[in-house]
């Protein structure tokens, strides 16, 4: 019996369950793509198959029959079609494209010759579950070569033409009963059909937010008024705060006032909690104010709205927030005759006005309307006023009153473009706010210093005091003068500056006290008992001398995630994901290979969630893409193969977009680069705030979960460009016997009083480099170390040591302060000090500084040193890392 098998290949359009297939990977992006054929057989009995091979970039192709040996190619140019007689048998057909290089890209397929009519045919038609208009097609039938689909949504139309075997995919245009016709037939003139009904129902599902435009199961119906049109188009300028391949909505002005349209939702937003402000990707080429109203409110709540004015720059993210933003809600529903009005309800229709009373006419796109996600995260030391995820509540009392801000004031130690909180007073006495914590503050170790960056412009005392002790402990404040000169860094030291605690709950009656338990509430009060009236601001609150993210609250460079350092996890909001958990600090799931840190970031993504679902936080020092600064690297473990997203934000919206590379490894460490020399001089590039990253940036089909660490901004070139160092300072080999140590993991350390004083210009960080315990002094000028309670006898020593790491100091001094036998400074005449300097010291590695004691000329005595000095240049600017301080002989 003869059998003949013919056949229709589409690479990219069609699926196939044919195991013998083979598909060759191109072999350069130059070599020819979208490789198809076109097969047809005669239905003459004759075995005649026409091969017509069809790609971009081939300027001839080569076809293999498969049924001679050592056969030589059949030549055949673009658009030819070439016959073949085949015998009755079983062959490999391959087709090999060659692109003006070359370079070649190849497809190879089983071909079965056989006479025999068709039996038995039947077809499964699905209509896929998130596209109501596309349909699969499977049709399945005994001694079948090829089948023959009619979609039958066109006239005259040319069937699509696939194997046994294989499946085709098919979108209608428009809802509609539509009747699908399939012919199975083989090489005879015998064939067998059949027809099915399908009904396309098209989109049913209600909007909800957020509102992606993406899927098409979803009716984005947009009612128009007032001459306005809409429309779902493709997006048509892949630019700004929109960059991906993706649907928009498209809303056309005619010119007239007034136009735009509603949103009829199907599930209503809900103002019930502190979550209030709505974010909208907006097109548009000139500029205007955009109007965002809601109505329908489910329980008769007034309707409301608020105005953002667009730049004019083309895809730009506006903000509506209706906690502070709004201009007016209707008391009732006449049009104009409202007031102010924060909601706190829900509402069942959306409404946008473009340019409202205005009539400019054109053409605008909207995209990924969303509700910002509530605040998730636990209110905790630092508090930062950045992180949209935790929400900054200040009850305030006796007329004060408190908002979120941008901070006002670039300037003194408080210079980066950020939020702050603002503290109102009216000019009654004892006026100020309590931040109740999430996570208590824990004064049980040496750590009883609490940091405030504080704005004043007359000097005012700003009292500090912490109540709710988790087990009854006592209250206890601290008073601290601010000198009225803008910005100042505040220091409240419970240790020794404690003014009262509070035995019992009454006012009043208390002693001083050193705290040692957990408080859940932190009092601020502004001028306590004075009348003082005016705004202060507040930024920065931190447990520490400089505290865990460099006295910032904000992520610096390298971002390495071994607590405490500046990637806690509070520092990282999560967005675009269903009940996606906050970003979880982890051991090391593999600690080894190219990342042999201990602890890494845990990012959860859920199957309900996003595609760009991700992660984002602050940067400590803002700044603008340059050739020196425009690669990021990323150390990542996937146990799957997908993209990772990485970009930069700056505070005005701009965003570089993202640039997505995929990992190539999994269940292992892989450092991925991404190049952002691309957008350098975009405007949008400039004062960079943000960091962002999209740890598994594709369609999900489950839950996936993704380790990172160790994000560096290196140089384009393809330097490092290191900011930190990767790996510890060298391990002393001076015997312990001859040591006398301040700070090192090889030694036991003597009473250090404080590694930063309350008059040192620096910011202290506390870090692990490599598994090793690293002091961080960053924004340095000089910086104080103490022991004057036990003083260091170092008269039988003859060298000063300590290892430092820097990528941007000029300059590092190093000062010795023996306070004499009194141990008091300026007690008696008896204290000596002297400076060492280093002019150029190495940058971007460990220096190890082991100087004789001898070079301290003015350093006379030796045997009651109480005071260790650094001092870097640039001054003020530059950071610097130690270990291993410690004399010997």
């Amino acid at each position: 019996m003869k059998k003949l098998l013919v056949f229709f290949i589409a690479i990219g359009l069609l699926g196939s369950c044919e195991k013998e297939e083979t598909s060759y990977a191109l072999q350069e992006v130059s070599a020819p793509s979208n490789l198809k054929s076109i097969f047809d057989i005669s239905q003459d009995d004759t075995g005649t198959v026409t091969v017509t091979p069809t790609s971009v970039g081939a300027t001839a192709y080569e076809i293999y029959f498969g049924d001679v040996a050592d056969e030589i190619a059949t030549k055949s140019a673009p658009g030819e079609s070439i016959s073949h007689v085949y015998a009755e048998g079983e062959y490999t057909l391959r087709i090999v494209a060659i692109g003006l290089t070359g370079l070649t890209s190849e497809l190879s397929r089983v071909v079965v010759i056989s006479f025999t009519p068709p039996t038995d045919l039947t077809a499964e038609i699905d209509v896929t579950p998130t596209n109501p208009f596309e349909i699969t097609v499977t049709p399945n039938a005994n001694n079948v070569t090829v089948y023959d689909i009619y979609f039958g949504d066109v006239e005259n139309e040319e069937p699509t033409t696939i194997m046994a075997s294989e499946f085709v995919k098919h979108s209608y245009a428009e809802a509609g009963e539509y009747t699908v016709r399939i012919v199975a037939r083989g090489a005879g003139s015998a064939t067998i059909e059949i027809t099915e009904t399908v009904i396309i129902s098209g989109a049913s599902d209600p909007i909800v937010l957020p509102i992606t435009f993406d899927n098409a199961a979803i009716n984005y119906a947009f009612e128009t008024f007032n001459g306005a049109s809409f429309e779902v188009v493709d997006n048509p300028a892949f630019t700004g705060a929109n960059t991906e391949a993706s649907k928009v909505g498209a809303i056309t002005n005619s010119g007239a006032n007034w136009e735009g349209g509603t949103f009829t939702l199907g599930t209503p937003v809900d103002f019930s909690g502190t979550n209030k402000t709505i974010t909208m990707k907006f097109w548009s080429d000139v500029a205007l104010p955009v109007l965002l109203k809601f109505e329908g409110g489910v329980n008769g709540e007034r309707q409301n709205e608020v105005v953002a004015t667009h730049g004019g720059t083309g895809w730009e993210e506006l903000s509506f927030n209706f906690a502070t933003d709004a201009v007016k809600s209707y008391i009732d529903g006449s049009q104009g005759v409202g007031e102010a009005f924060v909601p706190t309800g829900q509402y069942a229709t959306m409404v946008i006005f473009v340019d409202g009373p205005g009539n400019t006419a054109g053409t605008f796109y909207i995209d990924d309307i969303v509700k910002e996600a509530a605040a998730t995260l636990p209110l905790e030391l630092p508090i930062t006023f950045d992180i949209s995820s935790v929400d900054y509540a200040f009850g305030t009392f006796n007329g004060a009153q408190y908002e979120v801000v941008d901070n006002p004031s670039l300037t003194g130690v408080n210079t980066v473009a950020s939020k702050v909180g603002a503290i109102i007073n009216s000019g009654g006495a004892y006026e100020g706010g309590a931040f109740n914590l999430g996570v208590p503050v824990d004064f049980s170790n040496s750590n009883k210093t609490i940091t405030m960056k504080f704005w004043s412009n007359v000097v005012v005392p700003i009292l500090l005091k912490f109540e709710g002790g988790v087990n009854g402990e006592r209250q206890n404040e601290v008073v601290v003068t601010h000198g009225g000169t803008g910005w100042e860094n505040l220091s409240f030291d419970f240790a020794t500056n404690a003014t009262k605690s509070y035995i019992d709950g009454s006012q009043g009656v208390g002693e001083a006290f050193v705290p040692t338990g957990q408080y859940a509430t932190m009092v601020i009060f502004v001028d306590g008992p004075g009348n003082t009236a005016g705004t202060f601001y507040m930024d920065d609150i931190v447990l520490g001398s400089g505290g865990s993210t460099g006295g910032t609250g904000k992520t610096t460079f390298p971002v390495n995630f071994e607590s405490p350092t500046g990637g806690a996890s509070s520092l990282w909001n999560i967005f675009e994901n269903v009940d996606n958990p906050a970003l979880e600090i982890v051991s090391n799931p593999d600690a080894s290979g190219v990342n042999t840190s201990a602890t890494v970031a845990k990012f959860t993504a859920r199957q309900a969630g996003q595609s760009w679902a991700g992660t984002e936080t602050p940067l400590q020092t803002p700044f603008t893409l340059s050739a020196t600064n425009s690669t990021v690297k990323i150390k990542v473990w996937k146990s799957v193969i997908s993209d990772v997203g990485i970009k930069f934000a700056n505070g005005a919206g701009g965003s570089t977009g993202e640039i997505k590379v995929p990992n190539t490894k999994t269940n292992e460490w892989e450092e991925l680069t991404f190049d952002f020399s691309g957008v350098i001089g975009d405007p949008n590039n400039t004062n960079i705030e943000f960091l962002v990253v999209f740890p598994d940036f594709n369609a999900r089909t489950g839950e996936t979960v993704s380790y990172f660490d160790a994000i560096t901004l290196n140089a384009a070139g393809g330097s490092t460009g290191a900011t930190a160092p990767t790996t510890a300072a060298p391990t002393p080999s001076v015997s312990a016997a001859n040591v006398i140590s301040m700070f090192s993991d090889a030694y036991t350390n003597v009473a250090v009083d404080t590694w930063r004083t309350d008059w040192s210009q620096a910011n202290l960080e506390d870090v692990m480099i490599a598994g090793n315990a690293t002091k961080k002094y960053g924004a340095l000028d000089f910086v104080g170390i103490e022991t004057t309670t036990t003083t260091i006898d170092a008269s039988g020593m003859t060298h000063f040591h300590t290892d430092v790491w820097s990528a941007d100091f000029d300059s590092f001094s190093i000062k010795l302060v023996d306070f004499g036998a009194n141990g008091v400074y300026d007690g008696g005449g008896d204290d000596v000090e002297h400076q060492i300097n280093i002019t150029a010291p190495a940058k971007g590695q460990w220096v190890s500084l082991d100087i004789p004691l001898s070079d301290f000329t003015g350093l006379t005595t030796r045997g009651h040193i109480a005071q260790l000095i650094y001092v870097g240049t640039p001054t003020g600017a530059n950071t610097v890392y130690v270990d291993n301080v410690y004399f010997h002989n």
